[in-house]
């Protein structure tokens, strides 16, 4: 028995390695430095700063203003994420000429890097030569050309859009899977009770993709947290900080300010909320899953 244990332990070595060097350890890292003054542009030495770090990012007007940013970012995101996909999803689960086509154009901005579709989003609303001004000009909705990503609220939305545009392909997939996995005779048992469509969809569809549902809003919320790529190309966290969310902030606190130690607080901060984020829809679930029995 323990040669066994022996024997597993060293083929998971291989594994665990990897997930050591590449999780754990820059965790465990990101915490040690959460509580140490850590700033090169500083004279003073490295030293143990307990929770100063914290108490430095609770007073600073522009970590709030990020905080605020990501709860706003957040709240704008996982709706049209999750509400999409389900869209998507419902219409390439049916059969009609043309849906292969659909399925792969759906898909495909999961295959693009998000240098490269930020970077379209930019152009398109870029002032000098965007093709949204055009547009907008020649339907006579505005009389001379917007500087878009200059203007707070406009800025959020262009890149809540170019990061829902990427993100959306991944759950439209997992929802598409749990509606051709749903078994067709809870439809025709609705069908002979006289339930009408929409009732059909609630009571048999939106049942069944519950479970689903509730991780794709784990993923969106995950990747509205974790939101760094259009940011940075898109408006560099501006104006006036309005779209700089903590992501961002991080960035700015490691390598524009070299401030690792605020920079660690700022992650650990994001990834206990991460967390109990988490932990708060698989308990949703659980309680649905309870529900559904009784």
């Amino acid at each position: 028995m323990a040669s066994k244990t022996v024997t597993l332990l060293i083929c998971l070595i291989p594994a665990l390695t990897p997930l050591f060097l590449f999780g754990f350890y820059p965790l465990a890292y990101a915490f040690y430095l959460s509580f140490t003054f850590y700033n090169l542009k500083s004279a003073i030495p490295p030293h143990f700063y307990g929770i100063g770090n914290y108490a430095d990012l609770i007073a600073d007007p522009v970590f709030v203003t990020s905080i605020k940013s990501t709860v706003l970012f957040t709240v704008i995101t996982v709706p049209m994420i999750t509400l999409i996909a389900l869209g998507e999803a419902l219409l390439l689960a049916s059969e009609f000429r043309g849906v292969r086509i659909l399925q792969v154009l759906a898909l495909l901005p999961w295959g693009i890097p998000l240098v490269v579709s930020s970077s379209v989003y930019r152009l398109i609303f870029d002032f000098n030569f965007g093709l949204f001004n055009d547009l907008m000009m020649k339907l006579g909705f505005i009389q001379q050309y917007q500087s878009w990503l200059s203007m707070p609220w406009p800025a959020m939305m262009i890149v809540a859009l170019a990061h829902v545009w990427v993100n959306v392909p991944l759950p439209t997939l997992l929802i598409l899977a749990g509606i051709q996995s749903i078994p067709k005779e809870l439809y025709e048992a609705a069908l002979i009770d006289g339930a009408k469509p929409l009732a059909r969809f609630r009571m048999v569809t939106l049942n069944w993709l519950r479970p689903i549902l509730l991780i794709v809003l784990v993923y969106a919320t995950l990747s509205a947290l974790w939101c760094f790529d259009p940011i940075y190309v898109i408006t560099a966290g501006g104006p006036a900080d309005f779209t700089k969310l903590v992501t961002f902030y991080t960035y700015e606190k490691m390598f524009s300010y070299l401030n690792f130690g605020q920079a660690g607080a700022v992650t650990i901060l994001v990834l206990a909320v991460t967390g109990v984020l988490i932990y708060a829809y698989f308990k949703a679930l659980r309680l649905g899953r309870v529900r559904l029995r009784v």
